[in-house]
């Protein structure tokens, strides 16, 4: 069978993988991008875009198409613990010495849509798109070439070095040996609503019974405003109850939030609710001979910071240099390679700290009721964590002597 020779193949057209084709092909490296489904395509996801992935979206030439898709843009976010207290956290509260906002607000917009724009980018500037493509096997070939094969009669792909984009359950991780499962149990349930109170420009994130929920905005908040409405809860207390119906379970639950309750009685479900479990898993490393890993791919903990679609645009950010230095220099090792892991773990080491932490506090009642009465009572507290969940201020303004004691006291 005729094979096809690539610098660099890429398996998953998500934001993780299709950033990545952008920056290789742009550098005038031969890229072939593969996904197992057909765009556009729905994904489970809390469809929201940190302040931060502005300028990455910007570096990659198609900030002007999704502003021109009308995204929600969210002032920040109103986070409300189990007993309804709520703290208020404003992105354009935090500022430089200069006393001008980082950023005014963050995006909101479908997946659907995200993903295509980001698709044809990479299609525009050269690289060999290939939707409906299914990995069957990654195989190892001389001259440090892998051949990857797909499970239809299509042609297969050769590559000098593969990159996994795809996603919390990476077939190229699992293959290669990099995947570590993780411990907790969670289940997520994706919906687009219309019809819930009491929408405005802030996203929303509930807290009650060891579920969470956030509510973003996907239109200007009006009565009947589309909504992502995003759910996390635990499998070992409600697998059960939602297998085989997870809308009605979604529902339900909804209810049980206090400050969700009574805003959902005109509600009506316009997409299907979709669901993913296995949120929690790792990687032993971002990279080996010849691969990198990418986006969700590289591990992934728990959606509560939304930080996802940035994790993925800033994980292929980092990825680009390093893959193509080592495509210049012909040095694919894992050594040479690891300098990306490098870069990863710099990048976000604290981040996971501060996801460690606030699921300890979603599990925890007591603690989040205190910690949101902490916020509300000091107003910039709160705007801080938001910006630092937000991707802009680093772990630092949160993880240091004095906000941790204006926390604890």
């Amino acid at each position: 069978m005729a094979t096809e020779i690539y610098d660099a193949a890429i398996v998953g057209a998500g934001p993780a993988g299709a950033s990545l084709a952008i920056r290789l092909a742009r550098a005038g490296q031969r890229v072939v991008l593969v996904d197992r489904e057909t765009f556009p395509r729905d994904k489970p996801c809390a469809e929201y875009l940190s302040p931060a992935a502005e300028p990455l979206l910007r570096d990659l030439g198609v900030l002007e198409a999704v502003m021109a898709t009308q995204p929600a843009l969210l002032r920040g976010f109103r986070l409300y613990a189990p007993n309804g207290q709520s703290f208020q956290g404003d992105f354009a509260a935090s500022r430089d010495a200069a006393g001008h906002a980082y950023f005014e607000s963050g995006l909101a917009i479908p997946r659907a849509r995200l993903d295509v724009l980001l698709v044809q980018a990479a299609r525009a500037v050269g690289a060999d798109v290939r939707e409906g493509w299914r990995v069957g096997e990654i195989a190892h070939e001389d001259a440090g070439v892998r051949r990857i094969v797909p499970t239809s009669g299509d042609t297969d792909i050769r590559a000098r070095l593969v990159i996994g984009a795809d996603g919390r359950h990476s077939l190229v991780a699992r293959r290669l040996g990099l995947r570590v499962a993780g411990k907790l149990r969670k289940i997520a349930l994706v919906a687009h609503a219309r019809g819930i109170d009491g929408l405005t420009e802030y996203g929303e994130i509930h807290v009650a019974g060891r579920r969470y929920v956030g509510l973003a905005p996907l239109e200007s908040p009006g009565p009947d405003a589309l909504c992502n409405v995003a759910m996390v809860v635990d499998e070992a207390r409600d697998g059960r109850a939602l297998a085989g119906h997870p809308q009605d379970f979604l529902l339900q639950a909804l209810e049980s939030f206090p400050r969700i309750h009574g805003r959902c009685s005109r509600i009506t479900i316009v997409r299907r609710t979709l669901t993913t479990s296995g949120l929690h898993v790792g990687a032993r490393h971002f990279s080996a001979d010849g691969v990198l890993l990418v986006g969700d791919a590289t591990g992934y903990y728990d959606p509560f910071t939304g930080e996802g679609i940035y994790h993925a645009l800033r994980t292929a950010e980092l990825a680009a240099p390093v893959a193509l230095d080592a495509l210049a220099r012909d040095d694919l090792s894992a050594a040479n390679l690891a300098h990306y892991d490098h870069a990863c773990h710099r990048a976000f080491r604290g981040k996971r700290l501060i996801e460690m932490l606030i699921q300890q506090a979603v599990g925890m009642p007591l603690l989040a009721n205190h910690i949101v009465g902490v916020m509300r009572r000091h107003q910039q507290m709160g705007h801080t964590i938001i910006a630092v969940t937000g991707d802009f201020l680093p772990v630092s303004a949160v993880l240091n002597p004095g906000y941790v004691a204006r926390m604890i006291y």
